[in-house]
This record gives C-alpha cells, sequence and structure tokens, in this order.
C-alpha cells in the first residue's frame, strides 16, 4: 500500500505530466558540462600562455641597457601598461565564466562558492599556461596570427610593433633571401613589407644566424624606400645578449640650393 505521504507527490507528477528521463540523457547533459568547463579551462590556458609570451617578450623585460633608446619618446611604467595584453586577458576572462557556468551544471558544482570555482579554473588555466610555454605554444600562436591576421597588429602593442620603427632605426622580421655574397637580406616586416638589409659592416650578436626563415631584429639607418643599413643583429629571442646597443647615428640630410637665375 502507498503511503499518504506519496499521495500528494504522485499527484503533483500527474498534474505536471512527468515522464521518466532515460538515464543516458542524464548522463551526457552532465557529461556535457564537464566537458564544457574542462575545454574552457583549457582554451584559457592557451590564452594565459599567448598573453605571458607577448607581455614577457618585450625588451623591457630582459634588456635593461636598451630602456632609453626603446623608450625615449613613451615613459616605462606608460609602456609597461600599454603592453599588458588586455586582448588575452579578455579572452581569459570570457573562458572562466564560461567554465564556472560549465562546472556550476554538474552534479555537485552547486556545492562550491562562486568565488573558489573562478579561482580554482584560473589557477588551472595558469598551470595548463606554463606547461605549454615550455613548448612555446604561446609564441607559436602569437607569431602566426601577427604573420596571417592583419586585424590582430591594432589589437594588441607587443615587441614586434615596437621594432617595426624602421625611421627610428629599429626594424625587426623575417628573413625571405639571402644574398651572402653581395652582403644583402631581404626582410618581411610585421607589416608585411619588403626590406633591402645590407649588412656587410654590421655587428653580429653571438649565437645570431642569417638564414631564410629566421626572424631578426636589426639596428641601422634607413637609407631608402624598403632600403636599411645594418648596424647590428641579433636573433628574435625572447633572452637574448644582455649587451648595449649601438645606436643607429643618422647622417645629416645636405639640401642643395637652386642655383641663382642672372
Amino acid at each position: 500500500m502507498q503511503s499518504r505521504k506519496s499521495l500528494p507527490v504522485l499527484v503533483e507528477i500527474e498534474k505536471r505530466r512527468a515522464v521518466l528521463i532515460p538515464r543516458w540523457r542524464v548522463f551526457l547533459k552532465r557529461f556535457s558540462f564537464w566537458l564544457l568547463a574542462a575545454l574552457s579551462v583549457i582554451t584559457g590556458g592557451i590564452a594565459m600562455a599567448t598573453a605571458l609570451y607577448v607581455f614577457f617578450d618585450n625588451d623591457f623585460t630582459v634588456d635593461h641597457d636598451t630602456i632609453q633608446q626603446l623608450f625615449i619618446e613613451r615613459p616605462f611604467i606608460a609602456d609597461i601598461i600599454y603592453s599588458i595584453p588586455y586582448v588575452w586577458l579578455a579572452a581569459l576572462l570570457l573562458f572562466t565564466l564560461v567554465a564556472f557556468f560549465g562546472f556550476k551544471h554538474t552534479k555537485k558544482g552547486y556545492r562550491y562558492s562562486a568565488p573558489k570555482v573562478i579561482a580554482s579554473s584560473l589557477l588551472a588555466s595558469l598551470v595548463f599556461s606554463l606547461c605549454l610555454n615550455t613548448a612555446d605554444v604561446g609564441g607559436y600562436i602569437h607569431r602566426y596570427l601577427i604573420e596571417n591576421v592583419r586585424m590582430y597588429n591594432s589589437l594588441i602593442y607587443a615587441n614586434e610593433q615596437r621594432w617595426t620603427n624602421a625611421r627610428k632605426g629599429l626594424l625587426g622580421g623575417k628573413v625571405i633571401q639571402l644574398d651572402k655574397s653581395a652582403h644583402i637580406l631581404v626582410l618581411k616586416d610585421f607589416e608585411q613589407r619588403l626590406w633591402s638589409v645590407e649588412f656587410s659592416n654590421a655587428e653580429l650578436r653571438p649565437k645570431t644566424r642569417i638564414v631564410p626563415g629566421r626572424f631578426l631584429k636589426i639596428t641601422g639607418v634607413k637609407t631608402g624606400a624598403g632600403a636599411f643599413h645594418a648596424i647590428s643583429i641579433q636573433n628574435w629571442e625572447r633572452r637574448y645578449n644582455k649587451r648595449k646597443e649601438v645606436l643607429p647615428k643618422m647622417a645629416p640630410i645636405l639640401i642643395k640650393q637652386p642655383a641663382e637665375v642672372l
């Protein structure tokens, strides 16, 4: 016999016309939310790995001898703030919120407070990002976007923008062609422009290799449209050799006076 307490429950079930949900559907729903949370943490880790690479690849974090040269027009603190990869931090925040949403809809997710879930998600993304950057994953993603997604350049201010300034003697990019006999290389900068760089008297920093496909940092003097005279060349590395940069010396421009008309 059914107890009196179970009767109201049965009446309520009949009123709502409730039906039993198959166990596989319940399992699939729970698994979907766990998968959403896990994928969001992983994607957040990728975003954080790229953000860490973009920020710590800046010269002010590794080469203090060049600060005065590189930041002559912008205060040091202002340049640090400007160099923060806000777009990647926004992506990290978005994926953290998605991870929070997914976890809270799991079977026992309601037991944990929002700060704990969000902090745990951020911590997991941070640990995962550090693992990714041991294989330079953040660097690969950043360089791919720099080279292939034009809009990406306008969303961040990274070291690539700092070294795309031939007028001030700073030129960086990928070596496309090399003529060793003529001491000329063709370099594509991060705005997809080609430069003919003459490096016959350039100082090569230790362990610097000039080969097609390699990224370089070059100081020197712009000598014409698409032409550059190199003074020093170094590998594009996060921690390159800490030596004092050779400051580019701008040659005075001689303007010929027109002859007097008699």
